[in-house]
């Protein structure tokens, strides 16, 4: 079983202290990744549906997936992810 860590944000794995982003304190954030989250606050302000957009080019499988392909497998995930958990 695999044990990583994804953020709770974009789900990139988090595999290494680099990895991970940083609380106000200055430790390692549990939730969120280093391009996500630093100093305890998000990096980016964007909507749901900008980050949707925005991470499409990190989703697309060796280059051979669609965007729609990308963003149909985005909206399975995000909607689980603490940041974007509406209920």
């Amino acid at each position: 079983m695999e044990n990583t860590n994804h953020c709770q944000s974009c789900y990139m794995p988090m595999n290494e202290p680099k990895d991970f982003g940083t609380e106000s304190c200055g430790g390692p954030s549990e939730d969120y990744c280093c391009h996500c989250y630093k100093d305890g606050d998000f990096t980016c302000k964007e909507t749901f549906e900008e980050a949707v957009e925005s991470n499409i080019r990190f989703w697309k499988e060796d280059g051979d997936k669609s965007d729609d392909e990308a963003r149909g497998r985005i909206m399975k995930v995000f909607p689980m992810l603490k940041r974007w958990k509406t209920a």
